[in-house]
């Protein structure tokens, strides 16, 4: 009987001592919880990669979205937090929660639209191509036959195919290897939006030229996801916007970036 007792009072020690453990425990996890929402971090995705809208320079990620998401979260009251990656990857980030949106001159498409909600437009843009200013070409129907580069998962590559079928297009992960495959010859032409191509022929000097004539307008916006949190996001963003294009913050970013003031487009 004494072995017994011993025993139960040894169960209902270590009982109590796993219940306080277990008490603890779910106090740091609600506090850090507490801790993460007081904090107000909006969490952003770009490449990185995409000049002018969100690149690096010196180390630091900026650009025409980069910038006005920044302006927009510390409007908002919220500290911004960035992550980079492939474009085609940024979706699966907003899918999965790990992000909030993707500020990388995302295009309001048909198949987007149908799995996130947008942000009223910040930017309108034109797809075209660039092309070596000693070719003869001058429209994008001089390009039938061709090899043009484009991005993977890029809405212009798409616009572009949907606009000429017999115009070639070759894809590449990242836009530096399309404009280096253009300028190396292996491609006639570079394929992205009017306003990147002139912003990026003027600051790196490009002997480029962009033809005549579009595949498509596009639309700008910041997605969310299709949740209550996404719909908040979406009102709060819709409110900076106006409230930006309003007192021509917008226009000073995009004048600084693409070299003239794209709300003029904005409708």
């Amino acid at each position: 009987m004494k072995r017994k007792g011993l025993l139960i009072g040894a169960g209902v020690i270590i009982a109590a001592i796993l219940i306080f453990l277990t008490t603890v425990q779910l106090g740091k996890t609600q506090g850090t919880s507490s801790t993460n929402e007081n904090k107000k971090v909006l969490t952003f995705a770009a490449t990185g990669t995409s000049f002018p809208t969100a690149y690096k320079k010196d180390g630091k990620l900026v650009g025409f979205d980069v910038d006005l998401a920044n302006i927009i979260a510390k409007k908002l009251g919220y500290k911004s937090n960035w992550i980079t990656g492939d474009f085609d990857g940024l979706f699966g980030q907003l899918d999965n929660g790990k992000i909030d949106t993707i500020a990388n001159d995302v295009a309001i498409t048909t198949e987007r639209t149908e799995k996130y909600r947008f942000s009223n437009p910040y930017n309108t843009e034109e797809t075209t191509v660039a092309v070596a200013k000693k070719t003869s070409y001058k429209t994008l129907k001089d390009l039938e036959g061709k090899t043009v580069a484009g991005a993977v998962a890029s809405n212009n590559t798409e616009n572009l195919k949907a606009y000429d079928s017999k115009i070639n297009i070759k894809t590449f992960e990242g836009r530096d290897d399309i404009y280096q495959a253009l300028l190396v010859g292996h491609v006639d032409g570079v394929i992205n939006t009017r306003n990147n191509l002139a912003a990026l022929i003027k600051k790196k000097g490009y002997n480029w030229k962009i033809l005549n004539g579009n595949a498509a307008t596009v639309k700008i916006a910041f997605p969310f996801t299709k949740d209550v949190r996404g719909k908040k996001l979406e009102e709060k963003f819709n409110s900076e916007i106006a409230k930006l294009k309003q007192d021509g913050t917008i226009a000073k970013l995009s004048n600084k970036y693409f070299g003239y003031d794209i709300t003029q487009n904005l409708k």
